[in-house]
């Protein structure tokens, strides 16, 4: 993302959330770049331990339970909310968001980073055939999940009232094929291509238990996503970046 983690511009904020934080290394990013400000981390798994900045705090729960109950994240008590790769995490987007504009400031930033299941050859969407991520779609539906969030949270936002959405879309090729014209992707081209397969094959069990699907046609599945995922020539995925902001009250009109 051409060295831009953060792309909300951001102007003095005295308190950040990373929702999802994971490791919590964009957690530690937003704490060295705003020394003066409040940061939390908030993941439904601990954070490694390890060194942190000292306005760093990280919060241990569910998110949407964590920001109905926790004293340090009331209304309107935050300038910047980030939250990347919920794809699996969450299961009602438009609930999420809602919550999200709650918590913030009238003129605070949400950016949220986040990748849709289609994969595209050449610039044209080649994976609606793919049985095997028909079946999770049809999983996805049943269970929630939006597999396709990063190019719908924008709508999310808009339906929540943010103003001043935008989106970035950024461009992941399924191997080294683009290095030669643009070589910033070489080193994630080459991890899409030897992670991506792997992670779905042993994420597609998992995905699809409680569908009835036999398992010998599981273990088929996971074996096809391997193979379309394998990194051919001109196959991409996209990574959506959309921020928003909250809007200033209007103020009241005096006689």
């Amino acid at each position: 993302m051409h060295n831009k983690p953060i792309h909300a511009p951001l102007q003095f904020p005295k308190c950040l959330v990373d929702i999802g934080c994971g490791t919590g290394i964009v957690t530690r990013q937003l704490g060295d770049a705003y020394p003066t400000a409040q940061v939390y981390g908030i993941d439904i798994s601990p954070v490694p331990p390890g060194p942190k900045p000292s306005n760093l705090e990280y919060i241990l729960g569910d998110v949407r339970q964590v920001l109905k109950t926790d004293p340090r994240l009331s209304s309107e008590s935050v300038d910047f909310v980030f939250s990347r790769l919920l794809v699996l995490g969450m299961t009602d987007w438009p609930g999420y968001v809602r919550d999200i504009v709650t918590l913030l400031r009238p003129g605070g930033w949400v950016e949220m980073h986040d990748f849709a299941l289609d994969w595209y050859l050449r610039g044209s969407y080649c994976s609606g055939e793919w049985e095997w991520l028909q079946a999770l779609s049809a999983a996805a539906e049943r269970k929630g999940w939006d597999l396709r969030c990063g190019k719908n949270i924008k709508g999310y936002m808009e339906q929540a009232g943010l103003r001043d959405v935008s989106v970035e879309v950024y461009k992941v090729p399924m191997g080294d094929w683009l290095a030669g014209e643009r070589p910033e992707t070489r080193r994630i081209g080459e991890h899409a291509a030897r992670e991506c397969g792997m992670l779905y094959y042993h994420a597609i069990p998992r995905m699809l238990q409680g569908m009835g699907y036999p398992e010998e046609k599981v273990k088929k599945f996971s074996r096809m996503s391997t193979k379309d995922l394998a990194g051919q020539e001109g196959v991409e995925y996209r990574f959506y970046v959309t921020t928003g902001r909250k809007c200033q009250p209007k103020r009241e009109l005096h006689n």
